[in-house]
């Protein structure tokens, strides 16, 4: 968490109307090819515009030139993608990559004409478990050549911040960190203000001050329990908003709300914005206003309510240009003089524009994926229902573009995290399953963030049980209104939504034809013994929504599907990378020897040069291929 960033993207996606025509099945790279152009950022004197795009397999970053218009390559990296960027000043960018899907980060730095290239910290080649990052946490713009890090490498797990030359890539400590602290955050000029930490149960705020150097413990509850976390700090330095589970008179909330904060007096002001169905709020707000512009949430589609009316007149004029996707400006320079406008839907990726504030004029920048057509992709729906206890859920469901909804091979795809939910928007894999004709149905189960304590937090100690009841429920719903054909269910899921299809093989083995578990957990106890060595903190907080392994590992093997590989029916398909540091290439001994020893017709994919899911396009494209050849087979397509 961060007190203040440039520019908060507000990007939204918006539900296109049906669609008539079935649409046709293109090639694998139609969903998977790297798009075009993608993270579009303009430089802080607003001449220059970067991005990531294609040079030869990889991601590269290019910048374009606003005058000319003339574009430039200025990385060439050949071994894997440039992860992600970030103008330094208005000379120098910065980027980010890990060692084959490792998860340990380094920084480069190159000129906006390609010149000077440097590694100012390489990317760790490190041993499975272990995550060794330095990530740039503010650019110091009084200091053109240094920016804020964070960086691991003394204890794993409680980051220490320093200053990093991004010329000669010296670093220096800046702060050692005072105890367990977690995560930092800093104010509008780039000073360190405070930090979260997280001590065994118990997880809380603490503030630095400037002027002793002396940190202050503001907050501290359990991690399950009602309390505040800061939004965003004013440029007056005292003023700002919390996002808390607390009223100021002290009373639980199940939402979380918006509130104004004096982070002098640590008092709680007025209500700003709650909704009764979801935790509110993203919040957004930009360098030149350094106040609040506009909240975001989302129940099913995202929204945004903007409290800025300047900022309102010039949003409200950008949708009514672009009526048929949702709209945010996504980067500005500093001035307010220029920004890009990212547009999209739920049918349709990224298209880009650029937006001049004091003309309110659009221009159209690029497509990220100008060869994907709206009218042939399917729509995600948002819907409802209630799981067997009562409890409301929330999720998505996506039919073929042209099928008349009805008695469909489904597919269940629970998410990951599991501590995260669904989102609506353009999804690659979605639409490719449905454009083989299946439908796609998504829900956030309880445990999954953003509806609420109650909804979070019933889940705990409910892997494989109720958790995976709302999963069935989910299923059970589609067969019951008619969407889905009872006899063609498959589940697919990616890491906690690979347990869940494990689970759903082993503990509901008769609603299933097939499941593909892609870097999935699937050994309880094993995931605890290989839990990656930066997340320590996070160990026992863990262990307690999941069962401890100390003190209930007969609990965790009952509810682990490697111990129930006897159960299973139907064939499995698992995919794995061999440099994933969340959940070790173990879980995929441990799944085979089982599926072995009971007769289980089953594939296993694993690449070396992978981790927590492919990233390389021929990767992809061979997990991909592999995954449509399964389903076709499974659910005769």
């Amino acid at each position: 968490m961060k007190f203040k960033r440039s520019l908060i993207t507000v990007l939204l996606l918006c539900l296109m109307t049906a669609q008539s025509a079935m649409a046709a099945k293109p090639g694998l790279d139609h969903f998977f090819k790297k798009p075009d152009f993608s993270q579009f950022q303009l430089s802080p004197n607003g001449k220059f515009i970067a991005g990531l795009a294609p040079v030869g397999t990889r991601q590269n970053i290019i910048v374009i030139d606003l005058e000319t218009m003339k574009s430039k390559a200025v990385t060439a990296v050949s071994e894997q993608d440039v992860r992600s960027f970030q103008w330094a000043n208005d000379e120098r960018l910065l980027f980010y990559m890990d060692d084959d899907g490792n998860e340990s980060f380094g920084i480069w730095a190159v000129n906006k004409d390609g010149s000077k290239p440097r590694t100012l910290v390489q990317a760790a080649s490190t041993r499975p478990g272990r995550i060794q990052s330095t990530n740039v946490i503010d650019i110091l713009k009084d200091e053109k050549d240094y920016v804020l890090v964070s960086s691991n490498d003394r204890r794993a797990a409680y980051p220490d911040i320093y200053k990093l030359n991004i010329v000669s890539a010296r670093k220096t400590v800046l702060h050692r960190n005072p105890g367990k602290l977690v995560a930092w955050f800093t104010g509008w000029d780039g000073e360190v203000l405070g930090g979260f930490y997280q001590d065994e149960l118990e997880q809380g705020l603490m503030l630095l001050d400037s002027e002793t150097g002396e940190w202050e413990e503001v907050t501290r509850t359990r991690y399950d329990e009602p309390s505040w976390t800061p939004a965003l700090i004013t440029g007056d330095g005292v003023h700002g908003y919390v996002v808390s589970n607390l009223t100021p008179e002290g009373k639980a909330r199940d939402k979380s709300a918006l509130y104004r904060f004096n982070f002098d007096t640590r008092e709680m002001g007025e209500l700003v914005y709650e909704n009764p169905v979801v935790d509110c709020c993203g919040v957004s707000t930009t360098e030149k206003t350094k106040d609040i512009i506009a909240v975001s949430y989302m129940i099913g589609k995202p929204e945004v309510i903007y409290l800025d009316k300047r900022w309102k007149s010039i949003m409200d004029g950008i949708n009514q240009a672009l009526p048929n996707t949702i709209n945010g400006i996504s980067s500005t320079d500093e001035d307010e003089t220029i920004g890009v406008v990212v547009a999209s839907s739920s049918t349709q990726p990224v298209t880009y524009y650029l937006y001049d504030f004091e003309k309110r004029k659009l221009t159209f920048l690029a497509d990220s994926m100008p060869w994907v057509k709206a009218e042939e992709m399917a729509e995600m729906v948002p819907y409802e229902f209630k799981a067997r206890d009562g409890l409301e859920m929330h999720g998505y469901l996506t039919v073929p573009n042209g099928s008349d909804g009805k008695n469909l091979p489904l597919i269940v795809n629970p998410h990951g995290g599991p501590y995260a939910r669904d989102g609506w928007g353009y999804n690659p894999e979605i639409q490719f399953l449905a454009n083989r004709g299946y439908a796609v149905l998504q829900v956030n189960f309880r445990g999954s963030t953003g509806f609420g304590m109650n909804h979070q937090y019933i889940s705990n100690r409910q892997w494989g049980r109720s958790m995976q009841d709302d999963i069935t429920d989910a299923v059970k719903w589609a067969i019951d209104t008619g969407v889905a054909d009872k006899d063609r269910v498959c589940i697919y899921g990616a890491s906690y939504g690979g347990y869940a299809a494990m689970a759903g093989l082993t503990f509901t083995p008769d609603l299933y034809k097939c499941g593909i578990n892609y870097v999935g957990v699937t050994d309880l106890p094993l995931l605890f013994k290989s839990l990656p060595d930066a997340w320590g903190a996070a160990a026992v907080s863990l262990a307690d929504q999941v069962g401890d392994p100390k003190k209930e590992k007969e609990f965790l093997q009952e509810w682990s599907p490697s111990n129930h590989a006897d159960k299973i029916k139907v064939p499995v398909f698992m995919a794995y990378g061999r440099r994933d540091p969340r959940v070790s290439i173990d879980h995929a001994k441990v799944m085979e020897k089982a599926l072995k020893a009971n007769h289980v017709k089953y594939e296993l994919m694993v690449k070396g040069d992978e981790g927590h899911g492919y990233r390389k396009q021929e990767n992809r494209y061979d997990f991909y291929g592999r995954v449509e050849t399964f389903l076709a087979e499974n659910l005769k397509q």
